[in-house]
């Protein structure tokens, strides 16, 4: 089985570990990983397969390494992206 991780804005270390402790608000509010990517900066996070985040809207869902960015701006009346997890 794959282990997937789904975290609201990201998962701020570049290690997943179940139980590890991490700040919270990163979680919640951080875009620094994904800033990072736009400037060609970053890679995998071990520890899990796939990483999926939402928080930062963008027109088009992304993925850079194993980590899925599903935001698609439905807040703002754009499209809701669903992505399903077998």
């Amino acid at each position: 089985h794959k282990k997937i991780v789904i975290a609201h804005a990201d998962y701020p270390d570049d290690e997943y570990e179940f139980g590890k402790e991490v700040d919270w608000f990163d979680v919640i509010w951080s875009r620094d990983r994904l800033y990072d990517v736009r400037h060609s900066i970053g890679g995998e996070i071990t520890g899990a397969d796939l990483f999926i985040f939402g928080h930062t809207p963008a027109p088009i869902t992304k993925q850079n390494w194993n980590q899925l960015y599903i935001d698609t701006g439905a807040v703002f009346g754009h499209g809701l992206h669903v992505e399903q997890i077998k």
